[in-house]
């Protein structure tokens, strides 16, 4: 990768489609994925985020339940207040970088098959 400041193991892609996420501990954190990689996920949070645990258990989805995959093991590495102006942007909480913690294999596959049928194909690693 062509960043030396950037420390990342996979390459970045943006997601296509209604891409949302769950971040679940206790109750769940609905997020609009920015972009994704096999090794984690960028949130941007828009309901209930008051607080972002530490540790959690992120669910992927497409609205409309095209694709659904449960339960990824995740850990908050960084979260960034975002300054609420504009129509939308009181829904809007943080952003959240995080990584994905071991997966099943089960998981592992399904999270490959968003990859490649939901994500653009634009590597974003270097943007």
């Amino acid at each position: 990768m062509g960043n030396p400041m950037d420390r990342r193991m996979h390459q970045r892609f943006r997601v296509r489609d209604a891409s949302f996420a769950y971040i679940e501990n206790g109750a769940k954190i609905l997020c609009k994925i920015k972009n994704i990689s096999k090794g984690g996920v960028s949130l941007i949070t828009i309901a209930n985020a008051e607080k972002i645990p530490e540790v959690f258990d992120t669910d992927i989805f497409i609205a409309g339940r095209v694709f659904y995959l449960k339960d990824i093991p995740s850990k908050k590495i960084s979260e960034a207040k975002v300054d609420s102006k504009g129509f939308f942007m009181p829904f809007v909480k943080s952003r959240v970088s995080v990584q994905f913690q071991r997966m099943s294999k089960e998981q592992a596959d399904q999270l490959a098959f968003f990859l490649k049928t939901h994500a653009t194909i634009e590597d974003i690693s270097e943007a």
